[in-house]
C-alpha cells in the first residue's frame, strides 16, 4: 500500500513522473487491441466485426470511455498501482446494449489487502481465495472505490465476491508465487 501511495502520489504530483507513465502508456497500448475474426465465412467475419465496432463505446459501465479508453486506463492503473482488474459484467438482453457484456476497470484498492481468511474449504489471501489445489477461484471487491469519501458511510466489510473467470487481474508477476502487483515507479 505504500509503495501504491507513493507511486500515486509521483504520478499527480511530479511532471516528469506523470509525463514518463504517460508516454509508456502509449508505447504499451499503441492502437489498442483490434480484435479480427478468424472465421472462414466471411459474412459472419463482417457481422463480428461490425458487432465489436458497435459495442466498443458501450464496454464502460460508467458510460465515460470507449474499449480503447478503457485499456489506456487499466495500462495506466497498473503501471501506477502495480495492478489493476478488469471484470466482466455480463448484462441482460433487455439493457439494449449491442453485445450483453460490459468491462468495469478497477484499481488495486478495490481489492483488499488485508483481506485474508477462509471460504469454505478455500483459503483468502490478499483479497484473493485460492481453491484446495492452489487455483484462483474468487477475487473479493468492495462495493464502492474506499477512497471515495460518499464510500465512508458504508460498513467497510462489505465485500463482493466475484468468480475468478469473469476477472482479469492485470499485474507482472516477476516472482515465483507472487499474487499480487508491484507498483512501476
Amino acid at each position: 500500500e505504500n509503495l501504491r501511495n507513493r507511486s500515486r502520489s509521483q504520478y499527480r504530483n511530479d511532471p516528469y513522473a506523470k509525463s514518463g507513465i504517460n508516454k509508456l502508456v502509449s508505447n504499451i497500448v499503441g492502437t489498442g487491441i483490434k480484435p479480427r475474426s478468424t472465421a472462414e465465412e466471411k459474412a459472419f467475419q463482417r457481422t463480428v466485426q461490425q458487432w465489436f465496432k458497435a459495442w466498443a463505446p458501450e464496454s464502460d459501465p460508467e458510460g465515460l470511455l470507449s474499449f480503447y479508453g478503457q485499456q489506456m486506463q487499466a495500462v495506466n492503473a497498473w503501471l501506477q498501482g502495480g495492478e489493476a482488474f478488469i471484470r466482466q459484467r455480463p448484462r441482460r438482453l433487455s439493457d439494449g446494449l449491442t453485445v450483453p457484456l460490459q468491462l468495469q476497470i478497477m484499481e488495486a484498492e478495490m481489492c483488499p489487502l488485508h483481506w485474508n481468511g477462509y471460504w469454505g474449504a478455500n483459503v483468502i489471501r490478499h483479497g484473493i481465495e485460492y481453491d484446495v489445489i492452489g487455483r484462483r477461484a474468487a477475487y473479493w471487491f468492495y462495493k464502492a472505490h474506499p477512497g471515495d469519501a460518499a464510500w465512508m458511510s458504508v460498513d467497510s466489510q462489505q465485500l463482493t465476491r466475484v468468480p475468478a473467470d469473469e476477472v482479469i487481474h492485470l499485474f507482472d508477476p516477476v516472482r515465483p508465487g507472487q499474487i499480487r502487483g508491484v507498483p512501476h515507479m
